[in-house]
């Protein structure tokens, strides 16, 4: 019985691991996207920026409404701020709330144009 108990609980345990650590790694590998969208940013506009942030969120089912983008440029810098809530299945048919946050700040480099 003990051993019945303690497998249960070890799948338990293995359940909500795997469940957070896929919310997480969607997380991470949308941050890199939204990364990679603010580097290469400097010949886009802040409207198609916002675009391409809510493609990305898109591509990696992130819940992510519109309106919680933001998306602006301070000198050479481009500025992503974007938080969405993802709800994690810790336990079968138990869901904890969650608030992810993603705040980009990438140093862009506008290239000269090539002299005549």
């Amino acid at each position: 019985m003990k051993a019945i108990i303690r497998l249960v609980i070890f799948a338990l345990i293995i359940h909500g691991t795997w469940r957070a650590g896929m919310v997480y790694w969607r997380y991470y590998q949308f941050r890199d996207g939204v990364q990679q969208t603010a580097q290469f940013a400097s010949a886009r506009s802040d409207a198609e920026i916002h675009q391409q942030v809510l493609e990305i969120a898109n591509a990696y089912e992130i819940p992510l409404d519109p309106e919680r983008v933001n998306v602006r440029r301070v000198q050479n810098h481009t500025l992503i701020d974007a938080s969405y809530d993802s709800r994690i299945e810790i336990l079968p048919r138990y869901f904890y709330p969650w608030q992810f946050n993603v705040k980009v700040d990438a140093f862009t480099i506008v290239p000269k144009e090539a002299a005549p």
